[in-house]
């Protein structure tokens, strides 16, 4: 089996044809783990565990020293266009994850999935739990309950270090928090250019 690794800089600059594929890859290996072809409201409602807050508060404990781990994980908390309905999951797009994270590379996508869902277990002392469902469509799903208790959690640390007039800016990303005036960005740029940091940090 051959694979690839292509950097942040070359998918950016691939013609739209070559990036769509690379998404679709990525998508397709996810769903692929999932080991299901049916209706993911169906497939995934009943298999998913839902993260309560103070799990979700003890998981972000065992992560919170790698970066790339708390960026993936608060992405999580993000709120999707008609991502509520009747279906107790919630869809996030792993096209948006990857570009909201500058992830080149699919593999470490999955790792960080694989390193969110055992700590998850290690808290919860259960070995078979899962957070996460994933489809053919390039979407992953967790319960309803998780995305709550991931978004109530970021919103706590908001709360209790907001980024300080003049300062450096939050080191994470939150799309539509009421009262957060994110810095005025042009169509082309991406958030996390502005970070300190953030472009020397490796994993």
């Amino acid at each position: 089996m051959t694979s690839f690794t292509f950097t942040p800089e070359q998918v950016r600059s691939a013609p739209l044809e070559v990036r769509r594929w690379i998404e679709h890859e990525i998508a397709a290996t996810l769903a692929a783990l999932s080991k299901s072809e049916q209706d993911p409201s169906q497939a995934h409602a009943a298999a998913l565990a839902a993260c309560m807050p103070h799990e979700a508060a003890e998981v972000f404990e065992l992560i919170k020293g790698n970066f790339l781990l708390s960026q993936v994980y608060f992405e999580l908390a993000r709120e999707m266009p008609s991502s509520r309905g009747s279906t107790p999951l919630h869809a996030l797009s792993i096209a948006d994850i990857l570009r909201h994270t500058r992830l080149a590379d699919g593999d470490r996508l999955v790792d960080c999935f694989t390193a969110i869902n055992q700590a998850f277990q290690t808290i919860r002392n259960d070995p078979e739990a899962t957070l996460f469902g994933f489809d053919q469509y390039g979407h992953v799903f967790i319960d309803q309950t998780t995305h709550d208790s991931i978004r109530q959690l970021w919103q706590q640390l908001f709360a209790a270090h907001p980024p300080m007039a003049g300062g450096p800016a939050a080191t994470v990303e939150e799309p539509g928090l009421a009262g957060f005036a994110p810095p005025h960005l042009g169509p082309s740029e991406d958030i996390t250019q502005h970070m300190p940091g953030s472009a020397s940090i490796n994993f």
